[in-house]
């Protein structure tokens, strides 16, 4: 019986042609120049391998007969050919450059398109080069990329004006889930670790489900490194702040295995801003030394992978865990006070009060390869740990301190895991299918002696197919469908202090209990279904244009829906409504893009509408409770989006380049009180960003692309505001740097030192966290970073 399953056995792992003639293909994949391409693809029949150091590469277990060839590599066009085999072969291929492909991995995506998506491209090297400080401000130079800030190290990124849980960030094709509900928290991804980054605007739905409204921010962190051992070490320090930051990122390849480690450490003291005093709740508040207090900072992230690379298939699992502690403004949490802010002669420590997050992720991705199709398949597991720390108080009498953590104030465990897999297939040259199916499954838990979230569990499940159709050489069409379903359990819950502190003083027992009751039971269903359509004309060899249009949709989210009482990190008493529905939006986006030699340029006009955009009104009633000031409801109505963005690219006299950006937004709610239509919350002004640069020790042995540069950066007058904004003066600020390659002997290395806001000009970002507290930006800036490659 162990003989018969032993042979049994063999039989199911090794393939029957064994026992016919095997024969084997090899070769080479080079360029035009006949330099090695390393890691290009070769599909032959249903099996995928890549091409090795010095190009090579090899297929066995071949039959005789005929077999079908597909050899690509990124920015090479693809050659497709048929091979007949009646012995081992050795065939070497030549590819030749694909100009518009090698251009359109480059940044803003400008060279002539395949898709109709709305797409801007960034690498790793252009993160480097512009950070700063953290991933969302560094994208601040792409059109239609803002970010809404607080202190010198939390940041939310904003698409269009729309930003919190209207933009999708995903890591290697899972979910970023974390601080989506509070403006007041930060994105937690380690902008060292990124490799590359595509920002989808306009119709983004289709495949990411909910919270892409306004954009899809796709983080590609699984890129097969070289052959061997690279890497790179980075270091950093910045003025505003006293930043100290190092960085490394490490990876080796070895046959089919490859390994990466990452890993970022920074501390950051208080941050210096131009002023020496603010006005919060009509206090003046002085700012000592123009030293925003207990603004210091640390953070700790680390990151590995491993990975398999089979005949056809590829697989990663990555890890990563991210650790952030910083100060709040004293002046900015619960009741501002003068004795809170007094220097207390240390500008780095982080005193009460403060927050603490620890992200920690886990991502598998599969994909598997053959001849005219793919299969997907991502599972991932996040834990998103958020706390807020002060020293115990209440706003009402009768509340005792816990026994256990009495300062910790909120406490968030967010549990999510995500399962999902997608097939795509060729049919032929003009069709291509994909078809996909998602789960995701929610549990909140809290903590703390006050009140923010309900503890809720979710799940959201979801189906879609995409299809393009490249109906000529220069059109391509793609339409795409979605449907939906989600359910959302939120806990009650009921605060006895509190019902006993309004009943002293003087409340019915019914105004007492509906305060008391800081969230409903609530449990509720959604379903959606989105559709999506878009058109790509390559009419010119230098134009392109595209149209998109479509819907897409939010789910609500659980403060949305549940929460009442004051949420002291928007300085305002919020109520939620059991009842809201989930927000839906329609999409027409469109881009035109101009590219001849070194000048590119595109425009893109755009245009949203929300037939129950989700915002906090004031209501016209005062809260009761302690401190709340006037109550935020939380209600639905139309609103309206439009805007339109600029880029422009030009290289003159082979040194000098420029850059020049402008974006233009406008919306407002639609109501049946028009005298009540207010702007939507959080709208960037009109604004901009210029760059000059020039290359310069071109003939120079020891510095190598070395560039230096000045740039300005510009925004219009914020007088169109939503209800609970103050009107935002505009500004222009002015930066300039230095970059170069430094090559002595066998070692290399790039610096990179920049400085922004070279006059220390006080100035404000209306979608800044602490503008409402009259907080200026931060000051004059001096940042150097330097990094060593490893090879």
């Amino acid at each position: 019986m162990k003989q018969f399953l032993f042979v049994l056995l063999l039989f199911t792992i090794f393939p029957m042609n064994i026992f016919s003639q095997q024969l084997s293909l090899e070769g080479k994949v080079v360029d035009e120049q006949n330099l090695a391409l390393d890691g290009a693809h070769v599909h032959i029949n249903n099996r995928f391998v890549l091409a090795g150091e010095n190009g090579n590469y090899h297929v066995g277990n071949l039959k005789e007969g005929e077999h079908r060839i597909s050899v690509s590599y990124i920015g090479f066009k693809t050659l497709d050919t048929v091979i007949s085999l009646a012995e081992d072969t050795v065939v070497n291929f030549k590819l030749q450059e694909d100009t518009a492909a090698l251009e359109a991995i480059l940044l803003n995506g400008s060279a002539r398109r395949r898709s109709s998506e709305n797409i801007e491209k960034v690498n790793k090297e252009y993160l480097q080069e512009q950070f700063s400080g953290s991933l969302a401000t560094t994208l601040e130079r792409l059109p239609g990329v803002n970010a809404t800030e607080i202190g010198a190290g939390a940041s939310k990124p904003i698409i269009r004006g729309l930003g919190f849980n209207r933009v999708v960030v995903t890591e290697n094709g899972i979910k970023q889930e974390g601080q989506q509900w509070g403006a007041d928290h930060g994105l937690e991804i380690d902008a060292f670790s990124v490799e590359d980054i595509e920002i989808v605007k306009g119709v983004g739905a289709i495949e990411h489900g909910s919270d892409a409204i306004g954009g899809v921010i796709k983080i590609i962190n699984d890129r097969v490194p070289e052959e061997g051992f690279t890497g790179e070490v980075i270091g950093l320090t910045k003025s505003v702040n006293n930043t100290l930051a190092a960085s490394t990122n490490l990876s080796l390849r070895n046959n089919r295995f490859f390994y990466k480690i990452k890993a970022t450490g920074s501390e950051f003291g208080d941050y210096s801003v131009p002023t020496n005093n603010i006005v919060y709740l009509n206090r003046n508040v002085p700012i000592f030394n123009e030293r925003l207090k207990n603004t210091a900072g640390k953070e700790v992230d680390l990151y590995g992978q491993v990975g398999y690379l089979g005949e056809h298939y590829k697989g990663t699992l990555s890890v990563s865990n991210i650790y952030f502690k910083s100060g709040f403004f004293p002046g900015a949490h619960g009741i501002p006070s003068t004795n809170r802010v007094q220097d207390d002669g240390d500008q780095r420590n982080i005193d009460y009060p403060f927050q603490r997050v620890n992200h920690l992720k886990f991502i598998n991705k599969n994909e598997w390869f053959f001849h005219d199709s793919s299969l997907e398949v991502i599972l991932g597991f996040q834990n998103n740990h958020r706390q807020e720390w002060s020293r115990f108080h209440t706003h009402y009498t009768g509340q005792v301190a816990p026994e256990v953590n009495p300062d910790l104030e909120l406490n968030f465990d967010l549990n999510t895991y995500d399962a999902q897999v997608k097939f795509s297939k060729d049919f032929n040259e003009n069709h291509t299918t994909a078809i996909g199916a998602q789960t995701q499954l929610q549990d909140n838990s809290i903590n703390g002696f006050n009140f923010l979230l309900p503890e809720y569990s979710r799940i959201n499940q979801g189906v879609y197919a995409t299809h393009s159709y490249q109906a000529s050489k220069n059109i391509n069409l793609n339409a795409g469908a979605r449907l939906d379903f989600s359910k959302i359990e939120i806990e009650g819950f009921y605060d006895d202090n509190l019902y006993r502190y309004l009943i002293r003083n003087g409340s019915t027992k019914a105004t007492a209990n509906d305060y008391a009751t800081r969230s409903t039971e609530t449990e509720r269903d959604f379903t959606n279904l989105n559709l999506m359509a878009g058109a790509l004309f390559n009419f010119h060899k230098n134009w392109d244009f595209s149209v998109n249009t479509g819907t897409s949709f939010r789910l609500p989210t659980a403060i949305e829906l549940g929460a009442n009482g004051i949420h002291h990190g928007s300085f305002r008493h919020e109520r939620g409504d059991p009842n809201l529905d989930a927000e839906k939006g329609y999409v027409f986006d469109t881009k035109l893009n101009y590219r001849k030699n070194s000048f590119k340029a595109s425009m893109s006009p755009y245009l949203y509408y929300f037939e129950n955009y989700i915002f906090l009104n004031p209501s016209g009633q005062f809260s009761i409770l302690p401190h709340a000031g006037q109550i935020y409801q939380f209600t639905q109505s139309e609103a309206l989006l439009t805007g339109i963005e600029f880029d422009v690219n030009k290289v003159f006299a082979e040194r000098w380049h420029t850059q020049f950006t402008f974006e233009y937004l406008y919306n407002r709610q639609i109501t049946a009180n028009r005298s009540r239509n207010f702007p939507l919350p959080f709208t960037p002004p009109i604004n901009g960003f210029f760059e000059l640069g020039y290359d310069f020790l071109k003939k120079s042995n020891t510095f190598k692309d070395t560039e230096v540069f000045a740039n300005t950066a510009f925004a219009f007058e914020q007088d169109r505001i939503a209800q609970n904004e103050e009107i935002t003066p505009g500004y222009q600020i002015f930066g300039g740097g230095l970059r170069t390659n430094l090559e002595i002997g066998d070692f290399k290395a790039t610096l990179n030192l920049q400085a922004t806001n070279i006059f220390n000009t006080k100035y404000f970002n209306h979608t800044n966290f602490y503008r409402a507290l009259e907080i200026p930006e931060m000051g004059r800036n001096i940042q150097l970073m330097v990094k060593v490659p490893i090879n």
